[in-house]
């Protein structure tokens, strides 16, 4: 059994690499999958930044869970990242972003300052089949944090939106509940 835990966790970090594999026929080169698992769930936050959107279907990275692990001064709390955890799942939406927005959401994520970096991982959609799709996490983590309101309240209206797993939903609400 701890053969298979490491298999799929090397798994996991050999396809951090950026590699193309698993886009759908037909998708231009010219647009980026992006696996939104924060406050990037939410379709309507991300519009913002991100006109081009296209919702593609709901994802899961396994073996990693959500931490709030960066301090953000504008949100007053802990924004999410992803971090190794044998077992764990993240739960998250598909979308495709056209590279010129995906390079600006990288100066909105700052990814430039390096707090946060962009990287390919291997993430398995709800068709069963596995999709290479760019994510931010962050590069140095701290904390932990106590999560920003605003920030639960992102993620929780992004993966209600579509639908993302009930149990993680309910995780959510409870963290938030707890803040009152």
């Amino acid at each position: 059994m701890r053969k298979i835990a490491n298999l799929l966790r090397m798994f996991c970090i050999i396809s951090a690499v950026n590699i193309v594999a698993g886009q759908s026929p037909g998708v231009k080169e010219d647009v980026v999958l992006h696996f939104g698992y924060g406050s990037n769930m939410s379709e309507s936050y991300m519009r913002q930044y991100t006109p081009s959107l296209k919702y593609v279907m709901n994802a899961q990275l396994p073996n990693f869970e959500i931490q709030f692990r960066k301090y953000s001064k504008n949100m007053g709390g802990g924004i999410s990242s992803i971090i190794e955890k044998p077992g764990g799942m993240v739960y998250g939406v598909l979308y495709y972003i056209t590279k010129k927005e995906m390079d600006a959401l990288d100066i909105l994520e700052d990814v430039p300052l390096g707090i946060y970096k962009r990287e390919t991982f291997q993430v398995l959609g709800d068709d069963g089949k596995w999709y290479a799709a760019d994510l931010y996490r962050v590069t140095n983590p701290k904390g932990p944090y106590e999560p920003a309101r605003k920030y639960l309240d992102l993620m929780i209206k992004g993966a209600s939106e579509h639908n993302i797993n009930e149990d993680w939903i309910e995780t959510l609400k409870k963290m938030r509940a707890k803040q009152n």
